[in-house]
């Protein structure tokens, strides 16, 4: 028996899940007088790394440290591949200061390995160093069309168009030639950073080598596509897809499905029975999936054509080779929903159920708004006790506050207040700063001022309110409904002036909140027309609020 032995064994348990045998055939070497090597420690440490044992990882480090071992490529490898954006910060240190103490070069796929890792931590600056080191070891004369692929990408989700012409001016220079995937990562961080004319303009350059045209593929023309779907601008979407028929590149799935969803944000609809014909006649035939029918569901709902989209799903369900699912449903439920049309929206979630898509809280969010203006609260109510029951779910916190937004339609903020401290009773739910501002909202327009500032009380955890308080850090509410109950405070009776007055002295005292200049100057000026001045105006009653107390 050799070190090599013991090595074939050692990986054999890992393999296995056997990391303590694996461990006793360690110290077994070591009583044998066979000193663990390099693979030895680089095999147990891979095991700790896929096991997440981040302290035997290290302390692992420091035995083979200790046993004269020192840290390879390899080893470098794998503590790179433990890192991401989670890890902590003296592991990203200690593991870069391993690569810089290495005896050995790094070599190009060790740098690709730091490239990774840098991209997946966010951490450029770090491999803006070993970028530089490297460089130092004459390591980029040896670069790849793939490495610079990888530092494309790398460079492109840090939002840095310089570096990334940079990087590939520098590879054309060395004579790399790109790979179809270099030309992809180059394509999708121009596309990323709002430069898809400069992705668009590179592709015709490239395409006109005959070298390298080849390279411009179906993926790279989709990315394109995407682009100007995301910038909006239909006219260009559709002369690189004619670009594309013209030059025989093959249409995917993805790329109609993305001229579909460009057609629908930009309420083209009319082009959308040409694109399924094209679909139709494409060879090898393309055929449409969940997502384009979806996508086209929902462009008929935005551009208020519901009529279309139930054809659509009539026509989907007689094809039979998709199922429609929840995002349909609910594309189809919120056209409905825009359009008041709450039967057709009822009789489609029984439909929906019928074929067993589960409803989702955001189906339950979009039923509740349309029962809520429909004045059936009740059924509101009795809808998302049932279907959470049936499928096992809980209600979110937007699905509460659809219901309480419902409540306040249906004038009965009282029932909306009791929902509010049920949810919290409850537990495992709690209300965000856009519950808060619906209900003091709600308030404001039942005409409950008092109880407006009530609500604000308890979304700022201020004392003076009789609502089930939050844990944690207060929501608080949106500004402009702060503003707009103390003005609306201000100017109404005695006893609302010192509500307003009162809260505005406790958010400036618990909560470090003030008012701007502007409402405040507005709140003397109508303090002032209803006859509360000030220490300054004229005849400033007892209990007027003076300057300083509406300061807060």
């Amino acid at each position: 028996m050799d070190t090599v032995s013991y090595n074939t064994m050692l990986k054999s348990y890992l393999r296995a899940g056997k990391v303590d045998e694996a461990s006793q055939l360690v110290q077994e070497m070591t009583d044998r007088g066979l000193p663990a090597n390099a693979i030895t420690y680089n095999e147990l440490l891979n095991a700790k790394v896929l096991s997440k044992d981040r302290q035997g990882m290290w302390k692992l480090i420091e035995q083979m440290q200790a046993a004269g071992v020192t840290p390879n490529s390899v080893t470098c490898s794998i503590l790179l591949k433990s890192l991401t954006r989670n890890s902590h910060s003296v592991d990203v240190t200690r593991t870069m200061d391993l690569i810089d103490n290495m005896r050995e070069t790094m070599d190009e796929v060790l740098f690709s390995s730091v490239i990774e890792a840098c991209i997946r931590i966010g951490q450029l600056d770090l491999l803006s160093a070993k970028l530089r080191k490297f460089a130092g070891q004459g390591g980029l004369l040896a670069l790849t069309a793939p490495t610079y692929g990888s530092m494309i990408k790398a460079y492109g989700q840090a939002r840095d168009v310089e570096r990334i012409w940079e990087l590939w001016i520098e590879m054309r220079g060395r004579e790399v030639k790109p790979t179809a995937i270099t030309l992809g990562c180059m394509v999708d961080a121009l596309v990323m950073n709002n430069c898809v004319e400069d992705a668009w303009d590179l592709v015709h350059k490239v395409y006109k080598d005959e070298s390298q045209r080849l390279s411009v593929n179906t993926v790279i023309y989709s990315t394109i596509l995407k682009g100007f779907a995301m910038s909006k601008q239909p006219e260009k979407l559709m002369q690189v897809y004619g670009e594309m028929k013209d030059r025989e590149i093959a249409c995917n799935t993805i790329t109609y499905n993305t001229l579909l969803d460009a057609c629908a944000k930009c309420g083209s609809m009319d082009r959308v029975p040409q694109l399924l014909e094209d679909m139709k006649a494409a060879r090898p035939h393309v055929e449409p999936d969940i997502i384009t029918y979806s996508t086209i569901v929902k462009g008929y709902c935005m551009s208020g054509d519901v009529d279309k989209a139930f054809e659509v799903l009539e026509e989907m369900k007689r094809d039979g080779k998709q199922a429609p699912d929840e995002i349909l449903y609910n594309s189809l439920l919120d056209g409905c929903a825009k359009q008041h049309r709450l039967d057709d929206a009822l009789r489609l979630l029984d439909d929906m159920q019928d074929l067993g898509v589960v409803p989702s809280n955001f189906t339950l969010s979009i039923m509740v708004k349309l029962l809520g203006r429909s004045r059936r609260l009740n059924q509101a109510f009795t809808m998302v006790e049932t279907i959470c029951k049936e499928n096992g779910f809980r209600p979110n916190i937007f699905v509460y506050t659809c219901l309480m937004q419902a409540c306040l339609q249906n004038r009965q903020l009282g029932r909306a207040i009791t929902l509010h401290d049920q949810i919290l009773n409850e537990g495992g739910c709690y209300p965000d700063q856009k519950t808060y501002t619906v209900l003091a909202r709600g308030c404001v327009h039942s005409g409950a001022m008092e109880k407006a500032a009530e609500v604000i009380r308890c979304a700022f955890h201020l004392p003076g309110h009789s609502m089930v308080q939050t844990t944690g850090k207060p929501c608080g509410v949106e500004t402009r409904i702060l503003e707009e109950v103390v003005m609306k405070l201000n100017a109404g009776s005695r006893g609302e002036v010192e509500v307003g007055r009162e809260l505005l002295a406790d958010l400036k005292k618990y909560q470090n909140i003030s008012v701007q200049d502007n409402v405040y100057s507005q709140v003397v000026r109508q303090a002032a027309d209803n006859g509360y001045q000030g220490s300054r105006g004229k005849g400033g009653g007892k209990g007027s609020p003076s300057r300083g107390n509406w300061r807060a």
